[in-house]
């Protein structure tokens, strides 16, 4: 099943909270251009309670076309979860040695290089955390599998 823009947009707003089934490639891509394009949009009225309402209205879509897509793949969705747990804590604790640094008073000079250390080693952490989901979300459609059968029909 090829799916086009509009479709894509279409079936993202009709699977709205639908953490069943599977998402093709064209699907969750074509989904995430539109979602996108319309932050862009939305940046432009720079507006914090806009930007938060949008951000709020799209993040249940937007984490159900992700298990889905994961479904296609044949990985569960708790991968998901998994993923956003490891990051929010590589950037916690990469984050925290800025703060504990300014409570500890040390001088300034050494707190920024501990710092910049720390938010370094942490951020290629989350570069590696996100080329590992890039690349599952990259994989063509798996055969048929306990999510559904194969979108393409092969």
């Amino acid at each position: 099943m090829n799916v086009d823009f509009v479709t894509a947009i279409k079936v993202y707003f009709a699977n709205y909270a639908n953490f069943r089934g599977r998402s093709t490639r064209a699907e969750y891509w074509w989904a995430m251009l539109f979602v996108f394009l319309l932050g862009l949009v939305v940046s432009f009225f720079e507006s914090s309670i806009l930007s938060t309402l949008f951000s709020l209205g799209l993040l249940l879509p937007n984490l159900a076309i992700l298990v889905r897509r994961f479904h296609d793949i044949g990985k569960s969705g708790w991968w998901v979860l998994g993923f956003t747990v490891i990051s929010w804590i590589i950037a916690g604790v990469s984050f925290s040695s800025v703060f504990m640094s300014i409570i500890n008073g040390a001088d300034l000079m050494s707190s920024i290089m501990n710092s910049l250390t720390s938010i370094g080693i942490g951020s290629v952490l989350l570069l590696a955390v996100d080329i590992w989901m890039l690349v599952w979300l990259v994989k063509p459609s798996g055969p048929d599998n306990k999510y559904g059968p194969n979108p393409y029909g092969e």
